[in-house]
């Protein structure tokens, strides 16, 4: 995403946890994508205060502990009216012959927490080594209105199951 809003011309900062990611982003290219090793759930020491038209989330809200704190930081980030896009494995799967559930294996959907796929669902995935933290989407929803971001649109990709969701949102 950071790569496809730079060839707009816009103005993009990166921010992630992984440095190793980071590295493979910066590697990528372009070179005018900003790129900050940080945590967004704690403090924004990472950012200079100058607010931002919108930020997204691509693939991985479902991968960050403290969802509060990153909806917080992305409120704290954007420019009143500013935009909030994130992608995400749909909370409400319930798995399929393409994939695990999204839920931990032999829970249910109420149980909300970490997650990791058996050993016999892609192996070489990133699912089997790090999780997921699985969500109720009522969750996911009240996060975002609790963080001051007002819900614009929800897309669920065509699918006789729904595998992901998308969401617009804009800071309050």
């Amino acid at each position: 995403m950071s790569r496809h809003l730079a060839g707009l011309g816009a103005d993009v900062t990166g921010v992630d946890v992984s440095a190793a990611t980071l590295g493979k982003a910066r590697a990528a290219g372009p070179a005018n994508i900003t790129y900050i090793h940080a945590d967004v759930t704690g403090e924004l020491a990472w950012w200079d205060g100058r607010a931002f038209d919108g930020c997204t989330c691509e693939m991985a809200l479902m991968d960050i502990d403290d969802l509060a704190g990153a909806l917080s930081a992305v409120t704290a980030a954007l420019r009143p009216g500013g935009w909030f896009v994130a992608s995400m494995v749909h909370p409400c799967l319930p798995g399929s012959e393409r994939g695990a559930s999204s839920w931990p294996p032999g829970r249910g959907y109420e149980h909300e927490g970490l997650s990791i796929s058996p050993e016999d669902h892609r192996p070489e995935g990133v699912r089997i080594r790090v999780g997921a933290t699985h969500r109720k989407l009522s969750t996911y929803l009240n996060a975002l209105l609790d963080a001051g971001l007002e819900a614009e649109c929800f897309v669920e990709l065509p699918a006789p199951v729904p595998t992901y969701l998308l969401r617009r949102c804009r800071r309050r």
